[in-house]
């Protein structure tokens, strides 16, 4: 059988204080900013893209945080820490964006493989892991 090719994707974890940027489409569920990298693109154009598209922010001072190969996905994920003055607003296919504390994140539908960006990262507690 052919190996299945896995998608790639650049994702973005915004920080301002403690609190965690999610991104939401039209289903209830939750995610970090980002997307598919487009062919010919760079995963930290892909980042700047995908954020700038889906909250209006400018990918500035990201730092790179690592590779992350999950099942059918690979992330190459971004960390940047947005200041109090700038504001995210929903564009695009999004139609919200708000910011969550980490114990909120226990209580909300999140995509499980962004949770599992999350707990590598060490952002979110293994708590379910014991």
């Amino acid at each position: 059988m052919m190996n299945q090719a896995r998608e790639l994707h650049a994702t973005v974890i915004c920080l301002q204080e403690s609190k965690i940027l999610l991104v939401r489409k039209e289903a209830a569920e939750w995610s970090l900013p980002g997307g598919k990298i487009d062919t010919g693109e760079t995963q930290f154009e892909a980042a700047s893209r995908e954020l700038h598209e889906e909250t209006c922010l400018q990918l500035t001072d990201a730092q790179f945080l690592g590779h992350h190969i999950l099942n059918e996905e690979e992330h190459w994920l971004y960390r940047m820490v947005v200041s109090q003055s700038a504001a995210p607003s929903p564009s695009h296919e999004i139609v919200e964006c708000r910011w969550f504390s980490v114990d909120d994140l226990t209580q909300l539908s999140v995509k499980s493989t962004h949770l599992e960006l999350l707990r590598r990262e060490g952002f979110v507690a293994d708590r379910d892991r014991n």
